[in-house]
């Protein structure tokens, strides 16, 4: 999905926080996410593409990752924006 204009759906939502709530209970299930999300996000039904390199990585109490985007097409212009503009990547 990433690069296109598809919507993240409430299915999709569900879906990742069910994989984050697994991670955070199931250590042998996180080491597989962090080690091939393609697989993990797929067999969980999410739309991957086989273009994109999906990375997971753990926040922790001291060092917390933070996701700039890629850069639209188009007007960048700074507005407000809503939460169908925010394309995890999948």
């Amino acid at each position: 999905m990433a690069g296109s204009q598809r919507s993240i759906t409430q299915e999709i939502q569900d879906s990742w926080r069910n994989i984050v709530a697994r991670a955070w209970s199931d250590d042998e299930f996180k080491r597989k996410l962090i080690e091939d999300p393609q697989a993990v996000l797929a067999d969980a039904g999410l739309p991957v593409s086989q273009d994109v390199n999906y990375v997971v990585v753990e926040n922790e109490p001291q060092c917390v990752h933070l996701v700039l985007p890629a850069r639209p097409g188009g007007d960048v212009s700074i507005r407000h924006t809503t939460a169908s503009d925010y394309d995890p990547g999948f």
